[in-house]
Protein backbone atom coordinates (compact mmCIF):
# COMPACT_ATOMS: atom_id res chain seq x y z
CA UNK A 1 0.00 0.00 0.00
CA UNK A 2 1.01 3.50 -0.75
CA UNK A 3 2.35 5.49 2.10
CA UNK A 4 0.64 8.57 2.98
CA UNK A 5 -1.19 8.37 -0.21
CA UNK A 6 -4.88 9.88 -0.27
CA UNK A 7 -6.02 7.64 -2.96
CA UNK A 8 -8.46 4.84 -2.32
CA UNK A 9 -9.55 2.08 -5.25
CA UNK A 10 -12.69 0.77 -4.44
CA UNK A 11 -12.91 -2.39 -6.41
CA UNK A 12 -12.57 -6.16 -6.55
CA UNK A 13 -9.06 -5.89 -8.06
CA UNK A 14 -6.02 -4.20 -6.72
CA UNK A 15 -3.54 -1.85 -8.44
CA UNK A 16 0.17 -0.91 -7.12
CA UNK A 17 0.12 2.85 -7.47
CA UNK A 18 -2.75 3.38 -4.81
CA UNK A 19 -4.51 1.81 -1.45
CA UNK A 20 -6.88 -0.64 -2.02
CA UNK A 21 -10.03 -1.68 -0.66
CA UNK A 22 -11.07 -4.65 -1.69
CA UNK A 23 -14.54 -3.97 -1.19
CA UNK A 24 -16.30 -6.44 -3.70
CA UNK A 25 -16.15 -10.18 -4.30
CA UNK A 26 -17.79 -12.23 -7.18
CA UNK A 27 -19.48 -15.45 -7.62
CA UNK A 28 -19.38 -17.48 -10.65
CA UNK A 29 -21.82 -19.38 -12.39
CA UNK A 30 -21.32 -22.44 -14.81
CA UNK A 31 -24.35 -23.03 -17.30
CA UNK A 32 -24.31 -24.69 -19.99
CA UNK A 33 -23.29 -22.67 -23.31
CA UNK A 34 -22.61 -24.01 -26.66
CA UNK A 35 -19.97 -21.13 -28.13
CA UNK A 36 -20.05 -22.70 -31.31
CA UNK A 37 -24.01 -21.48 -31.77
CA UNK A 38 -22.53 -17.91 -32.01
CA UNK A 39 -21.38 -15.75 -34.62
CA UNK A 40 -19.25 -13.33 -31.37
CA UNK A 41 -19.83 -13.27 -27.90
CA UNK A 42 -19.99 -9.34 -26.65
CA UNK A 43 -18.23 -9.06 -23.10
CA UNK A 44 -19.05 -5.85 -20.94
CA UNK A 45 -16.22 -6.64 -18.10
CA UNK A 46 -13.29 -8.37 -16.79
CA UNK A 47 -15.08 -10.48 -14.81
CA UNK A 48 -17.25 -12.20 -17.60
CA UNK A 49 -13.79 -13.24 -19.30
CA UNK A 50 -12.90 -14.94 -15.46
CA UNK A 51 -16.43 -16.53 -15.32
CA UNK A 52 -15.60 -18.24 -19.22
CA UNK A 53 -12.33 -19.15 -18.13
CA UNK A 54 -14.49 -21.39 -15.70
CA UNK A 55 -17.01 -22.69 -17.94
CA UNK A 56 -15.29 -23.43 -21.31
CA UNK A 57 -13.24 -23.00 -24.31
CA UNK A 58 -14.75 -19.38 -25.49
CA UNK A 59 -11.78 -18.26 -27.39
CA UNK A 60 -12.52 -19.23 -30.55
CA UNK A 61 -15.91 -16.86 -30.51
CA UNK A 62 -14.79 -13.07 -31.85
CA UNK A 63 -15.84 -10.95 -28.86
CA UNK A 64 -17.09 -7.28 -29.13
CA UNK A 65 -15.33 -5.73 -25.61
CA UNK A 66 -16.77 -2.69 -24.58
CA UNK A 67 -13.28 -1.20 -23.85
CA UNK A 68 -9.62 -1.38 -24.76
CA UNK A 69 -8.89 -2.57 -20.80
CA UNK A 70 -10.99 -5.62 -21.46
CA UNK A 71 -9.97 -6.46 -25.01
CA UNK A 72 -6.37 -6.38 -23.66
CA UNK A 73 -7.69 -9.09 -21.20
CA UNK A 74 -9.39 -10.96 -24.24
CA UNK A 75 -6.11 -10.79 -25.70
CA UNK A 76 -3.76 -12.04 -23.11
CA UNK A 77 -6.19 -15.13 -22.39
CA UNK A 78 -5.90 -15.71 -26.42
CA UNK A 79 -9.51 -14.73 -27.43
CA UNK A 80 -9.97 -12.77 -30.57
CA UNK A 81 -11.17 -9.01 -30.27
CA UNK A 82 -13.71 -8.76 -32.98
CA UNK A 83 -14.34 -5.11 -32.28
CA UNK A 84 -13.91 -2.25 -28.96
CA UNK A 85 -16.85 -0.04 -28.19
CA UNK A 86 -16.80 3.63 -26.02
CA UNK A 87 -17.07 2.27 -21.85
CA UNK A 88 -20.93 1.77 -21.75
CA UNK A 89 -23.25 -0.63 -23.05
CA UNK A 90 -25.23 1.91 -25.21
CA UNK A 91 -21.89 1.74 -27.43
CA UNK A 92 -22.32 -1.70 -28.12
CA UNK A 93 -25.71 -1.65 -28.40
CA UNK A 94 -25.18 0.53 -31.52
CA UNK A 95 -22.09 -0.70 -32.67
CA UNK A 96 -23.98 -4.14 -32.93
CA UNK A 97 -26.67 -2.05 -34.60
CA UNK A 98 -24.35 -0.90 -37.21
CA UNK A 99 -22.45 -3.27 -37.99
CA UNK A 100 -23.31 -6.86 -36.42
CA UNK A 101 -27.50 -7.01 -36.33
CA UNK A 102 -27.40 -10.03 -38.13
CA UNK A 103 -25.51 -12.18 -37.18
CA UNK A 104 -25.80 -14.87 -33.59
CA UNK A 105 -24.77 -12.69 -30.37
CA UNK A 106 -23.78 -14.57 -27.37
CA UNK A 107 -24.19 -12.02 -24.39
CA UNK A 108 -22.81 -13.05 -20.70
CA UNK A 109 -23.11 -11.08 -17.68
CA UNK A 110 -23.44 -10.55 -14.02
CA UNK A 111 -26.71 -10.78 -12.58
CA UNK A 112 -27.28 -7.34 -11.81
CA UNK A 113 -26.78 -4.84 -14.99
CA UNK A 114 -27.07 -1.37 -14.67
CA UNK A 115 -27.72 -1.00 -18.47
CA UNK A 116 -30.63 -3.59 -20.31
CA UNK A 117 -28.33 -4.56 -23.37
CA UNK A 118 -30.72 -7.31 -24.07
CA UNK A 119 -33.94 -4.89 -24.23
CA UNK A 120 -32.43 -2.62 -26.32
CA UNK A 121 -31.31 -5.11 -29.16
CA UNK A 122 -34.92 -6.71 -28.97
CA UNK A 123 -36.31 -3.72 -29.78
CA UNK A 124 -34.38 -3.12 -32.61
CA UNK A 125 -35.34 -7.02 -33.75
CA UNK A 126 -31.97 -8.31 -33.30
CA UNK A 127 -31.81 -11.55 -31.27
CA UNK A 128 -29.39 -12.37 -28.35
CA UNK A 129 -29.24 -14.66 -26.06
CA UNK A 130 -28.10 -13.63 -22.69
CA UNK A 131 -26.35 -15.97 -19.95
CA UNK A 132 -25.88 -14.71 -16.87
CA UNK A 133 -22.24 -15.94 -15.88
CA UNK A 134 -21.30 -14.40 -12.54
CA UNK A 135 -22.95 -11.75 -9.10
CA UNK A 136 -21.08 -9.65 -7.57
CA UNK A 137 -21.94 -8.60 -3.77
CA UNK A 138 -20.00 -6.62 -0.95
CA UNK A 139 -17.25 -8.70 0.65
CA UNK A 140 -17.02 -8.55 4.56
CA UNK A 141 -13.59 -6.88 4.51
CA UNK A 142 -13.32 -4.54 7.34
CA UNK A 143 -14.10 -1.09 7.30
CA UNK A 144 -10.92 0.96 6.54
CA UNK A 145 -10.89 4.83 8.52
CA UNK A 146 -10.19 6.99 5.37
CA UNK A 147 -8.33 10.26 6.00
CA UNK A 148 -10.50 13.75 5.21
CA UNK A 149 -8.25 14.57 2.03
CA UNK A 150 -9.19 11.15 0.40
CA UNK A 151 -9.90 10.48 -3.22
CA UNK A 152 -12.26 7.81 -3.79
CA UNK A 153 -12.21 6.10 -7.02
CA UNK A 154 -15.13 3.80 -8.04
CA UNK A 155 -14.96 1.60 -11.03
CA UNK A 156 -18.43 0.21 -11.23
CA UNK A 157 -22.31 0.85 -10.25
CA UNK A 158 -21.81 -1.80 -7.18
CA UNK A 159 -18.71 -0.40 -5.90
CA UNK A 160 -20.43 2.64 -5.39
CA UNK A 161 -23.16 1.12 -3.46
CA UNK A 162 -20.99 -0.95 -1.20
CA UNK A 163 -18.82 1.86 -0.53
CA UNK A 164 -22.64 3.35 0.76
CA UNK A 165 -23.41 0.73 3.00
CA UNK A 166 -19.78 1.37 4.76
CA UNK A 167 -19.18 4.49 4.58
CA UNK A 168 -19.90 8.05 4.32
CA UNK A 169 -19.10 10.85 1.86
CA UNK A 170 -17.36 13.76 3.65
CA UNK A 171 -17.65 17.28 1.64
CA UNK A 172 -13.93 17.01 1.66
CA UNK A 173 -13.69 13.75 -0.23
CA UNK A 174 -13.10 13.68 -4.03
CA UNK A 175 -14.35 11.66 -6.20
CA UNK A 176 -13.25 10.29 -9.34
CA UNK A 177 -15.51 7.45 -11.63
CA UNK A 178 -14.25 5.32 -14.21
CA UNK A 179 -17.88 6.54 -16.63
CA UNK A 180 -20.95 8.03 -16.37
CA UNK A 181 -23.09 4.73 -15.58
CA UNK A 182 -20.84 4.41 -12.49
CA UNK A 183 -20.99 7.96 -11.75
CA UNK A 184 -25.02 7.39 -11.57
CA UNK A 185 -24.57 5.46 -8.52
CA UNK A 186 -23.94 7.85 -6.82
CA UNK A 187 -26.12 10.28 -4.57
CA UNK A 188 -26.96 13.07 -6.42
CA UNK A 189 -25.36 15.83 -4.21
CA UNK A 190 -21.84 14.24 -4.76
CA UNK A 191 -19.68 15.75 -7.38
CA UNK A 192 -17.36 13.89 -9.24
CA UNK A 193 -14.71 13.81 -12.35
CA UNK A 194 -14.72 10.84 -14.76
CA UNK A 195 -11.78 9.65 -15.86
CA UNK A 196 -10.40 10.41 -19.47
CA UNK A 197 -10.75 6.54 -20.57
CA UNK A 198 -12.33 3.80 -19.26
CA UNK A 199 -9.84 1.73 -17.29
CA UNK A 200 -8.52 1.61 -13.87
CA UNK A 201 -5.02 3.40 -15.15
CA UNK A 202 -7.16 5.98 -16.74
CA UNK A 203 -8.86 6.51 -12.93
CA UNK A 204 -5.68 7.10 -11.10
CA UNK A 205 -4.12 9.02 -13.61
CA UNK A 206 -6.97 11.42 -12.66
CA UNK A 207 -7.08 11.34 -9.39
CA UNK A 208 -3.61 12.03 -8.89
CA UNK A 209 -4.09 15.33 -11.18
CA UNK A 210 -5.90 16.56 -8.00
CA UNK A 211 -3.53 15.77 -4.98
Amino acid sequence: MPVHSPIFLFSKTAHPDVNHIPILVSSYFQPLIDFSSYDFMIATSKETLNALEIIGDWKALPVLAISESTANLVKSLGGKVLGIADGNGESISELVKKKYKHLKILYPHAKVTAYDMEAVMNKDNIKVDSFIVYETSCSKAKRVALPSDAICIFTSPSSVNCFLKNYTFLPTYKVVCIGETTASALPKHIDYVLSEKTSVESTISMANSLL
